[in-house]
């Protein structure tokens, strides 16, 4: 690989199944750090069908990015829509966001990693090992990451069949699925749903790689399909939850989706939820390494863009991304704060980028529509 090809682009073909398995591994980033633990009442499982459908109005209005000729045109694609000024007024409101996803999904996963698979070691080493992965994958170019996905959908997929026991337990009844309607007012029920919501939340980082996605008319039902998949897991694993644990004891686990995995049982593997745990890091090194090429590219808007892309360049942003996840590990993340904070604000910044930047970028095109003769 050339020094100064992390951004290159050699393929033209139609590319809507990276697109719609990008889209599903993106928001199931939640599936075993906040899912299905804030969902700890039956009714709850309505409000992901119905934050899937919200969802599908944030895609249907990316759809009409992918439908323009700018997302083919990249960077000067983005210039013709909102201009160099309006370019880096973006970049420097999207990379706190950036850095902040990062953070999290290490963070949390890392708490994973030293919960259930090394207990001994300290946790910001299981947040050093996913950052050199991620960096090393990041340098195989941008192309190379979004077709790199179909073997991170492939290899993490089969992780939601391990639900199936639960679902034969002979304990389990349809009764632990009532009441699907609340009988009376819920505290913070809000904040649950706002949570789905921000769970369903990614797919909007696509605009910034429309680029390599060589967009067309259809993407929307490519969109569509992931989303649906990605609200069908969800129900799926919210459901097997409440079978097994029941919404009374439900609430007082953290990690309900990791814990299930420690019951089940096998002839050859005795801690099967090692197994799976381990499997997941495919996802969570993936989509670090996109978030990292994404935290250079920011960087590079932000700075001078004269220079070619350089491996040193790719090398520093994920420096700078892990310095700063390693302080929020270190001295922020205590027990019950980081529920209490920076779920939080994970929350509300992913729910805040999957509503305002879709709309932001539909009214764009509208405008730009209007004054084009």
């Amino acid at each position: 690989m050339q020094a100064r090809s992390l951004f290159r682009k050699t393929s033209h073909q139609e590319s809507g199944l990276y697109a719609l398995f990008l889209a599903n591994r993106i928001q199931l980033l939640s599936y075993m750090i906040v899912m299905p633990s804030a969902l700890v009442q039956p009714y709850m499982l309505l409000a992901i069908v119905a934050m899937g459908m919200v969802s599908q109005f944030c895609l249907y209005m990316m759809s009409k990015w992918f439908a323009t000729p700018y997302s083919a045109q990249g960077y000067h694609g983005f210039e013709k829509v909102f201009g160099k000024t309006g370019i880096k007024i973006l970049a420097l409101v999207s990379m706190p966001f950036l850095l902040l996803k990062i953070a999290f999904i290490s963070v949390s996963y890392a708490d994973i990693m030293q919960r259930y698979v090394f207990p001994s070691m300290d946790r910001e080493w299981h947040i050093v090992f996913p950052f050199i992965l991620s960096c090393y994958l990041a340098l195989f170019g941008m192309e190379n990451m979004v077709r790199f996905v179909t073997i991170v959908f492939i290899g993490t997929t089969w992780i939601l069949f391990s639900c199936m026991p639960f679902y034969l337990v002979q304990s389990s009844s349809i009764h632990d699925l009532y009441p699907l309607i609340p009988v009376g007012p819920e505290r913070f029920a809000w904040k649950s749903v706002l949570l789905v919501f921000s769970s369903l939340s990614g797919p909007e980082y696509l605009i910034a790689i429309s680029y390599w996605l060589n967009p067309q008319r259809k993407m929307l039902n490519y969109l569509t399909i992931a989303n649906a998949i990605s609200v069908a897991e969800y129900l799926f694993i919210s459901i097997a939850s409440l079978l097994f644990y029941g919404f009374n004891y439900l609430p007082i686990i953290k990690y309900p989706s990791v814990e299930m995995g420690r019951y089940l049982q096998s002839p050859i593997f005795e801690r099967i939820d090692i197994i799976l745990i381990s499997a997941y890091m495919f996802n969570i090194t993936y989509l670090l390494a996109l978030l990292v090429l994404m935290v250079y590219g920011v960087s590079r808007l932000l700075g001078k863009m004269k220079t070619g892309t350089t491996r040193i360049g790719l090398i520093v942003s994920g420096c700078a991304a892990m310095a700063c996840t390693l302080p929020i590990s270190e001295w922020f993340w205590e027990p019950g704060l980081e529920q209490a904070f920076w779920l939080d604000l994970q929350m509300w910044a992913g729910s805040a980028s999957y509503l305002l930047v879709p709309l932001l970028v539909w009214i764009a095109i509208k405008r730009k529509a209007r004054t084009t003769p």
